[in-house]
């Protein structure tokens, strides 16, 4: 649902939420907790509490449709696949890290698609946090030669997405609920800091119309762009620096794969 209003500041969308009852905080938790949990399959995951927390997802600028990347621009079954062989690429390479290898080997989940998508492949799966302050920097601020800078005025409005608990934990998509999961804490510290979820969003499926999701606009202040930017350190906290960063920035360069990639990057595309 989109609300009607556009608010005047995005403390002011914090505050209409708590004024329903929610009692929102606006401090970003360093080395917050995480729980066990059984993701199926014999397989876990880590996740971040506080378990059944509201979601929220921040975007300096709102989108109608908002859809994954995979599918912007129009994009043809062929640029599709080469977005998978990237994507199955970079599972094949970092899964051989004695890190990656340990943590599969204790039962916990390694979702290569979902670290993907953080490391900005094109998925088909849009990022969401359980923490406010993190969704609140990327509503606030907007990249400027591969780093973050805070937005100052602007003519159109940023959006706060606010998912109501009930929405969470799906972790089987249908017609009515797509699949909503926690990607954890991994060897790759980045989905950690950031408290990451995401939603996959396949056939091309418009975040806006999902049950149970609320688009807040607002316009963009700069005096509170800044205060959230520097409160994150100019975005350092939730981008630390970490051994893949470069191989995947690599990988998505490239055009050489490897065969193992493709065959599996066919197996589940729509290419006949």
């Amino acid at each position: 649902m989109i609300h009607p209003e556009i608010f005047e500041n995005i403390n002011k969308v914090v505050d209409h939420l708590n004024n329903q009852g929610w009692s929102l905080s606006r401090t970003y938790i360093r080395n917050a907790q995480y729980t066990v949990m059984d993701y199926g399959n014999d397989n876990m995951v880590y996740n971040p509490q506080p378990h059944a927390s509201p979601l929220f997802r921040g975007q300096n600028e709102f989108y109608e449709p908002c859809i994954a990347s995979f599918y912007r621009n129009r994009t043809d079954e062929y640029t599709q696949f080469i977005y998978r062989l990237k994507i199955e690429e970079f599972g094949i390479v970092t899964s051989k890290h004695p890190a990656i290898k340990e943590t599969i080997e204790t039962g916990i989940f390694y979702d290569y698609i979902a670290v993907a998508q953080h490391y900005e492949f094109k998925t088909e799966m849009l990022d969401l946090t359980n923490s406010l302050p993190v969704a609140a920097f990327f509503a606030v601020t907007r990249q400027d030669s591969g780093k973050y800078v805070p937005m100052c005025e602007s003519s159109k409005p940023g959006v706060l997405y606010f998912i109501q608990p009930t929405a969470q934990f799906s972790l089987i998509s249908n017609d009515n609920q797509p699949e909503i999961h926690p990607v954890g804490w991994q060897v790759f510290k980045r989905p950690g800091e950031q408290r990451a979820f995401l939603i996959n969003l396949t056939k091309n499926r418009d975040f806006n119309n999902m049950a149970n999701v609320h688009a807040f606009r607002f316009i963009q202040d700069k005096s509170i762009s800044e205060q959230i930017y520097h409160s994150f350190h100019k975005g350092e906290d939730l981008f630390p620096k970490d051994i893949f960063a470069e191989k995947a920035a690599r990988i998505k360069d490239s055009t050489i794969f490897s065969k193992a990639a493709f065959d599996k990057a066919f197996e589940n595309s729509e290419i006949s």
